[in-house]
């Protein structure tokens, strides 16, 4: 029976991180049986042919196949009699419903259960070979999958997003730890290279990723370009699998359809498999919470590697190459489960970091000297005479450390007026900090305001060495504000009912008519949210009512979310009561 298990301390890892399950399994064909030229599956034309019939018939199936319960990913495969079909990927062999052929192209099914992006922990070496522990300060670990370049010369360490920039919640300058933290890597004592670019992942129910990877920029000083001498393959070449024509992408994916490949990566190692399917879409979880899948994303374009050994958690990031002499790269692992491994085509990697595999040869990087401003924080709007709080961050997004003293300046560039001036006394690279600065308003003219924040340190790169937000300065005349909230409870039968008494000021704090006033409740049922001042006789006063609670639900709160009023502005930053009974904006009210 197919099957899939988690060890303890993967589970944890999956609760607290990406979905770092460590997923193992068994196989009745040796990894080690499928080694050298002369095990290769070749085709000649007729069945590449054949193989593109499928994929026209894949594709325009795919789509109906996933969205029956269970199926978590389909693909073109060679079925048991040697000819291509369609391949229809399982979480468990109760699903049903399957057919057993599409427009005369056969169907079969296999039990893979669920697909996770692999993530888990070794030592620390420098320079690090290839398929070494790696990972962002905020995961767990996955592998090195290989030292790249770009046509500047500069070095970057290859891996997946979900290794090296936390699936999508990393910054631009994040340090990248070898080894991984679960390994015992730490900032910035570990650090062997500076995040610069990721592919998101669009984690949306409509999502078609082509792959899950991301660089950082290192040195060769601490990054090699080959795999252990004792037990890994060595270096892989510069030259992708497929690309006769030089272009950098593959020219017929039908080729890789039986392709024997191998990889190493920080948890099995050296490994062999084969690529059993082409052009798959498949399902792929990135959290798991006591074995359900809470968060995952849709991946096309796909391939699938068999044995269930070829990999396992912790081997995420690994290159995949050819299994002969040459070592061509041919993928980029970075998901699967205990019966197969599932890589995104590293041509498509490649082009769209416009880096390659480095053969060996490459200079080291250009150092690179700069400080960026990476944000200015501020509220949206403020009324005349408030002191607010601005946040500055700043940020080394270069390689190289800045050990003397900058200042950083933020200027209202409306009123050409200095807010004031904060020194930052150094910056390791990759590392960012904050400065608040204290604005006053007081003198501040009425309208909207360009907060401006800069530096003049010397460097590289003057484009970032500012930054800017907009703020709206409110006159105090135009200002309107909540001055008290009132809540009442009585019983109504079975049930109970509240009313909210809803006071508005002008900014003298006089009551004030003809204020719309929009709010939300906290329980779900039959209620009015929306009232206007003065409407029902009052002064400056208005309620909403919520009829009927179940006497199960001890207490609601009411909370305003907007007053509206031709010409005038609502500041929430004003709101108060007078009684003390809510802090002006929400009020709670309990069951009598």
């Amino acid at each position: 029976m197919t099957h899939l298990h988690v060890s303890r301390r993967a589970a944890v890892l999956a609760v607290i991180g990406l979905g770092a399950s460590l997923w193992t399994g068994c196989s009745d064909r040796s990894p080690d049986a499928l080694t050298g030229p002369s095990a290769q599956r070749q085709f000649a034309g007729d069945r590449l042919q054949e193989i593109h019939a499928v994929l026209a018939v894949h594709k325009r199936h795919s789509a109906a196949l996933l969205r029956l319960p269970g199926v978590v990913g389909t693909a073109v495969g060679l079925l048991p009699n040697g000819k291509p079909g369609l391949k229809v990927l399982l979480a468990s062999p109760e699903v049903r419903g399957l057919p057993s052929a599409l427009e005369g192209i056969p169907v079969v099914a296999q039990v893979t259960g669920m697909l996770v992006a692999f993530s888990d922990p070794t030592k620390r070496q420098r320079p690090a070979p290839m398929g070494f522990s790696v990972g962002h300060p905020a995961i767990t670990a996955g592998s090195i999958g290989a030292r790249v370049v770009d046509g500047s010369g500069n070095v970057y360490v290859l891996s997946n997003n979900h290794v090296l920039a936390n699936s999508n919640d990393a910054s631009i300058g994040d340090a990248a730890l070898q080894p991984g933290p679960y390994d015992g890597g730490t900032a910035p004592a570990d650090q062997i290279g500076t995040l610069a670019a990721f592919q998101p992942i669009d984690f949306s129910a409509s999502g078609t990723n082509t792959f899950d990877a991301a660089i950082a920029r290192s040195t060769t000083t601490d990054l090699d370009n080959a795999t252990p001498a004792d037990d890994g393959y060595g270096a892989p070449s510069a030259t992708i699998f497929g690309d006769a024509n030089g272009d950098g992408l593959l020219d017929d994916e039908a080729a890789l359809l039986g392709l024997n490949v191998q990889k190493y990566g920080r948890t099995t190692k050296l490994t062999h498999g084969q690529i059993t399917g082409i052009n798959a879409t498949v399902t792929v979880c990135y959290e798991v919470f006591f074995g359900f899948c809470i968060k995952s994303a849709r991946f096309v374009d796909q391939l699938v590697i068999e044995p269930g050994t070829f990999s396992g958690g912790g081997d995420s990031g690994s290159l995949i190459v050819t299994d002969d002499g040459n070592k061509n790269p041919v993928a980029l692992l970075f998901a699967g489960s205990s019966t197969q491994t599932i890589a995104n085509r590293i041509d498509l990697v490649l082009s769209h970091f416009g880096v390659a595999v480095d053969g060996g040869n490459s200079p080291p990087p250009t150092p690179v000297t700069d400080i960026a401003i990476t944000s200015v924080s501020a509220p949206t709007a403020v009324t005349q005479g408030a002191t607010v709080n601005v946040v500055v961050t700043v940020r080394n997004v270069g390689n190289q450390p800045v050990s003397s003293s900058f200042d950083v300046t933020l200027q209202d560039a409306t009123d050409n007026a200095t807010i004031g001036t904060q020194p930052v006394a150094s910056l390791a690279a990759g590392v960012s900090t904050t400065r608040t600065f204290s604005w006053n308003t007081s003198a501040s003219s009425i309208g909207s305001h360009t907060l401006t924040a800069s530096h003049v340190f010397p460097d590289d790169n003057a484009a970032n060495n500012q930054s800017s937000t907009a703020v709206t300065v409110n006159s105090p005349s135009t200002v309107i504000h909540i001055g008290d909230l009132d809540g009442f409870a009585s019983r109504n039968g079975s049930n109970w009912s509240v009313t909210v008494e809803i006071t508005v000021h002008d900014a003298n704090h006089n009551p004030l008519n003809g204020a719309t006033v929009v709010g939300h409740w906290s329980q779900l049922g039959q209620n009015s949210n929306t009232c206007t001042t003065g409407d029902m006789g009052g002064n400056g006063t208005c309620i909403v009512l919520f009829p009927s609670l179940k006497r199960s639900v001890s207490s609601v709160n009411f909370t305003v979310v907007s007053v509206t009023m031709p010409d005038r502005t609502y500041d929430r930053t004003l709101n108060h009561d007078v009684d003390g009974s809510s802090n002006g904006t929400t009020i709670k009210v309990y069951k009598p």
